[in-house]
């Protein structure tokens, strides 16, 4: 008979990622099972209306989706519905069959590491996430959300593993961080990319990233502070400006499903290697055209000079600045950004909901903001990436720079679990979490054979 054996919250729900997230806010998950083979899931719930326990047991339909097969509700006591859940856990699992069909499939299963590019066209970025052991957890999270992704381009696989790797890689995350925000996710149009709907209001997310421009980068990294403040005052702004303003051309906000609700546009930095990590400060002054300067006071406080920033100039090329001020720029809501959509987030990701080699370790080490009023210096942090000393959310690291002149604002409290930034006359405004990491490096070791 198939063994039961108890899971962590966090797989069961890299497992669920299809779940609707009304059941999230109906009853509250209590405990998570798995036959040992992983081709059942059950989970005990506690129903917020009648204040009983239920339960319900998955199975991978046609697409690799974990789908409700059975359940079972209105127990008074949690053991007797352990006791049911397992039992009908068993029953389920005995067939030899690993898939439970639906019957309502309609696309194809997406198989995202299945090769579909010749091999001279592969991504190396994706060649070492398909190969490499040190890679294995970022491996199998990224599968686990390609079955719950709707591609509707159609192009998506091939393009995730030939040129397309960084963009394609930047949507897996929004989904999976848009998913974790409670949203759902429509699918009518591939324009703009998703379609987040939560309550009554929809909220629309376009995905953009900053890439290399051959002649124009910097070949060079930045190490001093005198090079990083140099690199963001014009060079940067210019980077995020470019495919910021190239979504703005597209006019989304004319769509006749877009017309008036709020539109984000997501932005990712993918241009050099670590570029990400001093990329924030330089999208702020870009999006609103000012330039903030910390200043102490004769009594040790500290204060904020703001001067007005007018234009950006790197090389030959000059844009203007206050991106939230050009023409049309009301019909964006407002500006999201992540600096950690890497193949190391969803390592940290997998490593955490417990996939991947067991033989590979993580140590993530960086610095954070800091929750003192007077500080300039962010906060440095080391910890061990283990289900045991650490935890980690898929919006950990993303922030939203609202528009001042929105047609449609977006309310803040649709996205609970990330920074928050608004101009307030002069001065920029931010609600930050707890916990808020600026820049980070991901150690990954893989033990030998015994260790």
């Amino acid at each position: 008979m198939p063994r039961i054996r108890p899971i962590s919250r966090e797989r069961f729900v890299a497992l669920t990622l299809s779940k609707h997230p009304m059941a999230t806010l109906m009853a509250t998950e209590v405990e998570w099972y798995s036959d040992s083979a992983e081709n059942v899931l059950g989970v005990i719930i506690l129903d917020h209306t009648d204040r009983d326990w239920n339960y319900v047991v998955l199975g991978r339909d046609e697409r690799g989706l974990f789908r409700w097969i059975t359940g079972d509700c209105s127990f008074e006591k949690v053991e007797a519905a352990r006791a049911s859940l397992h039992l009908k856990m068993d029953e389920c699992a005995a067939g030899s069959d690993a898939v439970f069909p639906q019957g309502d499939a309609k696309r194809k299963k997406n198989e995202i590491f299945k090769q579909v590019v010749p091999d001279e066209r592969l991504h190396p970025f994706f060649v070492s996430l398909r190969d490499q052991e040190g890679h294995s957890p970022a491996k199998e999270i990224i599968q686990e959300i390609a079955y719950a992704y709707v591609d509707l381009d159609g192009n998506f696989i091939e393009q995730f593993q030939s040129e397309g790797f960084n963009a394609r890689l930047w949507e897996l995350y929004m989904f999976a961080f848009l998913r974790e925000e409670l949203f759902v996710i429509g699918d009518r149009t591939a324009y703009p990319d998703y379609e987040c709907i939560k309550g009554q209001t929809p909220v629309f997310v376009e995905c953009t990233t900053v890439n290399p421009s051959p002649g124009f980068d910097i070949d060079w990294t930045p190490e001093t502070q005198e090079q990083i403040d140099m690199v963001r005052r014009d060079y940067l702004p210019i980077k995020l400006g470019s495919p910021l303003y190239s979504k703005l051309k597209r006019r989304y906000w004319e769509e006749p499903h877009v017309s008036g609700n709020p539109l984000v546009l997501a932005v990712h930095d993918y241009h050099k290697d670590d570029s990400m990590t001093w990329s924030s400060t330089a999208l702020a002054e870009y999006l609103y055209g000012r330039r903030w300067k910390g200043i102490f006071d004769g009594y040790g406080g500290l204060r904020t000079a703001v001067g007005r920033v007018e234009v950006h100039r790197w090389q030959e090329k000059e844009i203007p600045s206050g991106f939230f001020f050009q023409a049309d720029a009301e019909n964006i809501s407002a500006v999201l950004y992540s600096n950690s959509a890497t193949i190391s987030k969803f390592n940290r990701m997998g490593k955490l909901a417990g996939f991947g080699s067991p033989r590979v370790h993580m140590v993530r080490c960086g610095k954070c903001y800091r929750h003192d009023p007077n500080a300039t210096e962010p906060d440095n942090f080391s910890v061990d990436v283990t289900p045991e000393t650490y935890t980690e959310t898929w919006g950990q690291g993303v922030a939203m720079y609202h528009n001042p002149n929105a047609k449609h604002p977006v309310d803040p409290f649709l996205f609970p679990g990330i920074a928050h930034s608004r101009l307030d006359g002069k001065n920029l405004v931010s609600d930050m979490p707890e916990f808020f990491p600026y820049a980070s490096k991901t150690c990954v070791f893989v033990a030998r054979s015994g260790q």
